[in-house]
């Protein structure tokens, strides 16, 4: 073979590897069966927190440790797993935002696709014969009730965003796909655990939110990226808190 194509086929096979996207594991498999087993224990926890939890109970103290948790399972994935494979964070998360162009292309994705959620969730609400009402009420315990409250509410809607899609969109749907080298069903896998967590919301809720949960999969696959779904994730939770619990002021549910 000429000299001259050895090296372009060199160059080719070096650039085809390095474009070539990692699809390899972030922990072990031990790692992961942990966590799942974790969150689902707490999921199940929650069920029995929310539906005790008085109407003016102690809302701060169960955001507060509802942030803590969140974020001490991030830090089981990054420290004891991502960290042990030479992983970072950033890695996981993916984007970049080197201009203020880059942060305003994230944030118009983000509202474009929290259309396309109100749209596909509203039909799929639709068709189980849920108008919002009962989620709604199964959250109304939640909801915060003054300054102090709202602003704590907040606080865990952002912590939400950051960790959740971390977490399920980041971390599980990459080790879901890894094991099965199939995308469209480490979308579902992920979708399918973030679903069982809030089953506290009722079973048809739940079924809502596993497709909301597969939505951002799907997002998180075609950007390479988490940030839009990080930003969509934090402004839902947070506006649908606010709401919330205005419209619970004012008697609607």
């Amino acid at each position: 073979m000429p000299r001259s194509q050895s090296v372009v086929l060199m160059a080719t096979d070096t650039t085809t590897e390095i474009s070539s996207p990692d699809h390899s594991p972030v922990a072990p498999v031990w790692h992961t069966v942990l966590f799942v087993a974790v969150f689902v224990g707490l999921s199940l926890l929650s069920v029995r927190t929310v539906h005790s939890l008085p109407a003016h109970g102690a809302r701060l103290r169960l955001y507060a440790v509802s942030v803590i948790t969140e974020v001490v399972l991030v830090l089981y994935v990054w420290l004891l797993g991502l960290r042990l494979r030479g992983k970072t964070m950033r890695e996981l998360i993916g984007g970049k935002w080197t201009r203020a162009s880059d942060v305003l292309m994230d944030v118009a994705i983000a509202i474009l696709f929290w259309i396309a959620v109100l749209v596909v969730l509203g039909v799929l609400r639709l068709a189980l014969h849920e108008n919002g009402s009962a989620a709604l009420r199964a959250i109304k315990p939640l909801l915060p009730q003054n300054g102090a409250q709202m602003a704590g509410y907040v606080g865990l809607a952002v912590t939400a965003g950051f960790c959740e899609e971390f977490l399920f969109r980041g971390y599980l749907q990459r080790q879901f796909l890894a094991w099965t080298r199939v995308p469209t069903a480490a979308v579902i896998l992920q979708a399918v655990v973030f679903g069982f967590g809030h089953l506290y919301q009722g079973w048809r809720n739940a079924v809502t939110i596993t497709v909301y949960g597969a939505m951002f999969g799907i997002l998180a696959l075609m950007r390479k990226s988490l940030r839009p779904g990080m930003i969509q994730h934090a402004m839902q939770d947070s506006v649908a808190g606010i709401l919330g619990s205005l419209l619970a002021r004012r008697g609607y549910f």
